[in-house]
């Protein structure tokens, strides 16, 4: 199961810790909006019941009598949602106030609260309220409903801060990994630090000085392979050339025999050394190429004559049929040897009596296209994203040719990368592999 990402788990944790707070908060405060209400409700109902006894106070003493007194009240007092009785000390009722309208009557839900009507100018005589507490509850439903819908709002609200606030605080890690996606072998370039005393900033440090350290290590490594191949290359040839001196007059044909295999084991591993050294200088950068307007047609051609020597020892017919005439921008020399080395490629696995075909031309946007393409084994699907890697060769090549040494393909695809081109291997019609280089404009 795949995780999620870094800012997503983060976004969550924020958010899930963000709205359990402003949960907190809204229930507190619904908790204390409630709470107010209730307390200026009884505040009301103190009030008027405090309002009947100021009321009771002054007509008593015009009035002199206790029940005249509550009967004048109980006709002259109108007070809307709240039922007032007045109960003698009995607890009979006397008289009840009257109400202004009969839709002004309590609407339930309804309490009652009996208080003294005056203890020192009445005793015994009370006051019954009949409470409506429909505006009450009204109200309390309206904070539980604006509750209920401000969870979902404080939800999202959470989720998009937290988003951001992520966002922000990820930023110098996306801006590493873009500048880290960019990164080029030796090119030097390092990744971009904000801030170098936080967190990433300590980080991005530590792998810039492991780039350091790397590309030291790759410097050495490529020094040692250029000096390895430059120290092999002349050794080799002078050996070469000695061998080629004794067999022009070699003293028996046993030692002629002997020098002519080890002049052909030589000049293999000379070519081994040329290909080494070739790498070697396309991994420190020094293979800049000399670029010009040329006919890559006529690059080819120079190539094909280059290899024809040896598809005519194997009885191999080239096909030349698809050449047209395709301009280019690039280095004659590297090309040719791009050319070269896919040319003896195909001849190379291909069997005796079989067919190359090679052919070029222009494409859209100003594009020129190279394709070689022969009667061999083919490549294996699976074996194509890894046969331009140095000393790999498929299953059947090693069948076809073992004395292969696998850096021909390694050197074509580090000319077309220098070169900005392209180079994709398939199916051919003949049967075998087809190689496909496109240069662009």
């Amino acid at each position: 199961m795949k995780r999620a990402g870094v800012r997503r788990r983060l976004t969550s944790w924020y958010a899930v810790a963000t709205l359990a707070l402003m949960l907190a908060a809204l229930l507190a405060m619904r908790h204390f909006a409630r709470r107010a209400l209730m307390q200026e409700h009884e505040t009301a109902v103190a009030g008027s019941a405090a309002l009947v006894r100021s009321f009771f106070r002054a007509e008593l003493a015009e009035y002199r009598q206790v029940d005249v007194t509550v009967s004048h009240l109980a006709g002259e007092l109108v007070f809307a949602g709240m039922a007032i009785e007045f109960l003698r000390p009995d607890g009979t009722l006397f008289a009840t106030a009257r109400q202004p309208l009969a839709a002004a009557t309590p609407r339930p839900p309804l309490v009652q609260r009996t208080q003294l009507l005056e203890p020192e100018l009445a005793p015994g005589w009370r006051l019954q309220l009949t409470i409506s507490t429909a505006g009450l509850e009204a109200a309390r439903r309206t904070i539980d409903r604006v509750t209920l819908l401000s969870i979902p709002i404080a939800a999202l609200v959470a989720a998009l801060v937290a988003w951001w606030m992520t966002g922000r605080a990820l930023a110098p890690v996306g801006t590493m990994a873009a500048a880290a996606d960019k990164l080029q072998s030796a090119s030097g370039a390092r990744l971009p630090i904000a801030n170098a005393s936080d967190e990433f900033g300590r980080l991005g440090a530590a792998f810039n000085a492991l780039l350091d350290r790397l590309d030291r290590a790759l410097q050495e490594q490529r020094r040692f392979l250029a000096d390895a191949a430059h120290e092999l290359r002349t050794p080799v040839a002078r050996v070469l050339s000695a061998v080629d001196e004794r067999t022009a007059h070699p003293p028996s044909a046993h030692d002629r025999e002997a020098l002519t295999e080890v002049a052909s084991e030589l000049r293999r591993t000379a070519g081994v050394v040329d290909e080494l050294l070739h790498l070697a200088r396309a991994d420190s950068g020094s293979m800049v190429p000399r670029r010009a307007d040329l006919y890559l047609d006529d690059i080819v051609s120079d190539a094909v004559a280059h290899c024809a020597k040896s598809a005519q020892l194997k009885h191999q017919s080239i096909d030349l049929s698809g050449m047209t005439e395709t301009p280019v921008r690039a280095d004659a020399g590297l090309v040719q040897r791009l050319a070269t080395v896919l040319i003896e490629n195909a001849s190379r696995y291909t069997p005796e009596g079989g067919t190359i075909r090679v052919g070029t031309h222009p494409g859209p946007g100003g594009t020129a296209t190279l394709v070689v393409e022969d009667s061999g084994p083919g490549v294996p699907a699976e074996e194509r994203e890894a046969v331009f890697g140095r000393f790999v060769r498929g299953r059947a090549a090693r069948q076809v040719a073992p004395e292969g040494a696998g850096l021909g393909l390694a050197i074509a695809q580090s000319i077309a990368a220098a070169h900005g081109a392209t180079i994709a291997v398939d199916d051919s019609e003949l049967g075998g592999a087809r190689f496909t280089t496109t240069f662009s404009a």
